[in-house]
């Protein structure tokens, strides 16, 4: 009678911890999707309690795909259903997973463009050494082909 409470039990076991990675599954491809449509609208004010639910539900995911990963007799005993099920899933998170790493790589090749163009613009403004000219006073500032602002502040009390 209790041996058969116990293979009972393990067997309602692996259909609780399933059902938990699927779960965990379907908040990852929530979160992945908030995170990518945050990335694409440009709108980072969302991402760091994004990426950080995500990071959490990643921890989570990967410790349950290891302990089914170490115990094959839990996957043998999954019913055809909740296989499909758990396919299903996994399918769904590998077609997001591909889409938050599109929109990462693009806003990451995004940020590096707008540093380098920043860094190349403080380079640009940024003022060269001279040396001395054969007279011994340094030369005259190269002309410019831009014009330069000049502030003017003009007093118009009498």
């Amino acid at each position: 009678m209790a041996e058969t409470k116990s293979n009972a039990a393990r067997a309602a076991q692996p259909a609780t911890s399933i059902r938990e990675l699927i779960s965990v599954a379907g908040r990852l491809v929530g979160i992945m999707r908030r995170e990518t449509s945050a990335l694409r609208s440009v709108s980072m004010a969302t991402l760091p309690a994004l990426v950080a639910e995500k990071a959490s539900l990643m921890d989570a995911f990967t410790k349950l795909s290891r302990n089914f990963r170490h115990d094959p007799e839990t996957i043998a005993a999954v019913t055809e259903a909740l296989r499909g099920e758990l396919e299903e899933a996994f399918a769904i998170f590998e077609e997001t997973v591909r889409e938050n790493e599109k929109a990462l790589l693009a806003a990451r090749d995004a940020n590096e463009r707008v540093l380098r163009a920043v860094v190349s613009a403080a380079e640009a403004q940024r003022p060269r050494a001279q040396g001395y000219g054969r007279t011994g006073l340094a030369p005259a500032p190269a002309k410019s082909s831009t014009p330069k602002m000049v502030p003017v502040a003009i007093d118009r009390r009498l």
